[in-house]
C-alpha cells in the first residue's frame, strides 16, 4: 500500500459520499439523424394535347374546335395578328384600337349597352394585346354559345368606335403611362430594353422595339387612325377563332358561320420584320428615378428564334439560370450574396424574331453595381461553362412536367392553342417538345448558350437614382442617362471608369 504523506503535508480531502444525484450520468446528446437522399422523381405523367378540329369559313376565317365535355362551359378566343409589332410609326395604336373595341360600343349597341349585353350572358369580355396578336375572349355556358359568338362578331367586325369613348380612353391611357413613367421602374426599364436590343435605323424602330407609348406618342393618335388600323388588319385572313369546351366541331362551324357570315375584308398588309440591330458592344442605360431607394436591373441579349431546333436546349438553359427558387440567380444573387429581393430570368417568345433572354434583379440603390456584376457573371458562366447533369435533369423535368399542371383548365387549353398558332407551330407541338426536353444534355445546353448568350451585344438597363447608380455602372462602360418623364430623352453620358466602386455608401432607407 502507498505510504502515508508526511504530517506537514495536508492530505487531500476524502471524496464526497456518493449520492443518487452525484452518480447520475448526463445523457449523451442524441446523434443527428442521418439525412436521406431525396426520392427519385416519379415517372413523367403522360400528357397529350387534345385533338383540334379546324374548319375555314367562306370568308377565309379559320375556326378551331377543342372538345371537352367535363363541364357545360365554352371558352372563346378571337385572335387577330395585330399586336404591338404592327404599330409601325404609331406606338400603342394596336392596343388602343383593341381597347376601343370593348369601350367604344359595337353595331347598334352603345358602350354601356355592350357591357350590359356581355353581363347578361354571365360573362366578361377580355382584351389583351401582345407583341404578335390581340386576343378578345369570352367564357359562357354552352347554351349561350350562339349569342356569345354573335356579340363577339359585332365587337371585332362592326365596332362603333364612338368618338366620346375614344377621347375618354385616350385620356386614361395618357394618364396611365404618365404615371408609369414617374412610378414604375420595371415599366420604364422595359421601354428602353427592347429599343436597345432590337435597335432603330434612322427614325424607324424595329417592330419588336415598342413595348408601350409615351404620353406624347399617345396624344398624336387619332380616332381616324384607329379606324384605319382596324379596317386594314381586322380582316378574316388575318385572324382566327378558337372555341374550347362542351361542343363539337359541327356545332361550332354552324354557329361561327352564322355569327361571322358578314365578316369581310381585303387581304391583310404584312408587317416587315428586318433583322434586329442589337448593340455592337455592351450598352448601359440608366433610366433616372431620383431619390429611389431601389433599382430595377435588367440585362438582356437576343437568343434563338422560337422555331430554332435548339429551342428546347435554350429553354433548359434559361430555367437553370433563373427559373424559380432552384435557379442560379435565386440561389446565389438572392440567397448567398443577398444582393436582390427578387431575381429571375425570362424568355420572350416572338413569332418573327429572335427571343430575348432577360435576367432581372430588384435591389437596393447602394448595391446596384454589385447586382449588375452578378447578373453579368451568371450570364457569362451560362455561355462559357457547361451545367451539371443534375441541373439539366432538374430543369428539363420541370419544363416537361409543368404542362400537365399549366393546361388543366379549358381557358388554358384555348390560350395554348392561340399561342401555338400565332407562333406558327403545329397543334401537337407540345407532345413532341416534352419528349425533346427529356433528351437535352449538358453538352446541348452549353452549345446553345454559347451560340446565343452574347454579352458583347447585350443591353443593361437600370431604373434607379442616376446620381448614385450611374457612377457605379461606369465601371462597365459608358452610361447613358435618360429621363422617363421627358419621353426618355438622353440627358447625359458618363464615360467609362474602370476604377469606379460597385457599391455606394449606405444612407438611411437606401
Amino acid at each position: 500500500p502507498p505510504a502515508k504523506p508526511p504530517a506537514s503535508v495536508a492530505a487531500p480531502p476524502p471524496p464526497p459520499t456518493p449520492t443518487a444525484t452525484a452518480t447520475a450520468t448526463t445523457p449523451a446528446p442524441k446523434a443527428e439523424p442521418s439525412r436521406q437522399a431525396p426520392p427519385e422523381p416519379l415517372a413523367t405523367r403522360d400528357y397529350r394535347f387534345p385533338t383540334v378540329a379546324w374548319n375555314t369559313l367562306e370568308s377565309g376565317l379559320p375556326v378551331a374546335t377543342i372538345e371537352s365535355h367535363a363541364l357545360p362551359i365554352v371558352q372563346i378566343r378571337f385572335v387577330v395578328r395585330a399586336g404591338r409589332s404592327a404599330d409601325g410609326a404609331t406606338p400603342a395604336i394596336a392596343s388602343l384600337t383593341a381597347d376601343l373595341l370593348k369601350d367604344g360600343g359595337a353595331a347598334n349597341l352603345s358602350s354601356k349597352e355592350l357591357l350590359t349585353a356581355v353581363e347578361s350572358l354571365g360573362a366578361s369580355l377580355s382584351v389583351e394585346t401582345g407583341f404578335d396578336k390581340t386576343v378578345v375572349g369570352l367564357a359562357v355556358t354552352k347554351d349561350r354559345l350562339a349569342e356569345a359568338l354573335s356579340l363577339l362578331s359585332s365587337v371585332v367586325a362592326a365596332p362603333r368606335m364612338d368618338a366620346s369613348e375614344f377621347a375618354k380612353l385616350k385620356k386614361r391611357e395618357m394618364d396611365r403611362v404618365a404615371d408609369a413613367a414617374r412610378t414604375s421602374g420595371s415599366w420604364a426599364a422595359a421601354m428602353v430594353l427592347y429599343r436597345d436590343l432590337f435597335g432603330t435605323k434612322g427614325t424607324t424602330r424595329h417592330p419588336y422595339a415598342t413595348v408601350d407609348a409615351t404620353p406624347k406618342e399617345l396624344e398624336g393618335i387619332t380616332l381616324d387612325a384607329c379606324r384605319a388600323f382596324h379596317r386594314r388588319l381586322y380582316v378574316p385572313k388575318n385572324a382566327f377563332l378558337v372555341i374550347a369546351g362542351d361542343v363539337n366541331a359541327s356545332e361550332v362551324q354552324s354557329a361561327a358561320a352564322h355569327a361571322f357570315g358578314r365578316f369581310t375584308g381585303a387581304e391583310p398588309q404584312a408587317t416587315s420584320f428586318p433583322e434586329p440591330t442589337p448593340p455592337s458592344a455592351l450598352r448601359i442605360t440608366v433610366v433616372d428615378r431620383p431619390k429611389s431607394s431601389q433599382s430595377d436591373v435588367f440585362v438582356g441579349t437576343l437568343g434563338p428564334r422560337r422555331s430554332d431546333p435548339a429551342w428546347a436546349s435554350f429553354a433548359v438553359a434559361n430555367q437553370i439560370l433563373g427559373g424559380g427558387v432552384s435557379g442560379r440567380l435565386f440561389l446565389d444573387v438572392r440567397e448567398r450574396q443577398s444582393l436582390a429581393y427578387n431575381t429571375r430570368s425570362t424568355l420572350r417568345e416572338l413569332a418573327n424574331g429572335p427571343a430575348p433572354i432577360v435576367a432581372y434583379a430588384g435591389t437596393q440603390t447602394a448595391e446596384t453595381g454589385l447586382a449588375v456584376k452578378a447578373l453579368l457573371e451568371h450570364l457569362d458562366r451560362l455561355a462559357t461553362t457547361a451545367p451539371t447533369d443534375v441541373e439539366v435533369r432538374s430543369a428539363s423535368r420541370y419544363l416537361a412536367d409543368v404542362f400537365a399542371i399549366r393546361l388543366e383548365t379549358l381557358g388554358a387549353l384555348a390560350d395554348e392553342l392561340v399561342s401555338l398558332h400565332t407562333l406558327g407551330l403545329p397543334d401537337d407541338y407540345d407532345d413532341g417538345y416534352r419528349k425533346e426536353l427529356g433528351r437535352v444534355t449538358a453538352a446541348d445546353v452549353a452549345r446553345t448558350a454559347s451560340a446565343n448568350v452574347r454579352l458583347a451585344n447585350a443591353a443593361v438597363v437600370v431604373a434607379g437614382d442616376a446620381a448614385i447608380v450611374a457612377p457605379m455602372l461606369s465601371h462597365f462602360g459608358d452610361v447613358h442617362v435618360l429621363d422617363p418623364v421627358k419621353d426618355f430623352a438622353e440627358v447625359r453620358i458618363l464615360p467609362k471608369n474602370g476604377e469606379a466602386p460597385l457599391q455606394a455608401p449606405r444612407t438611411e432607407g437606401r
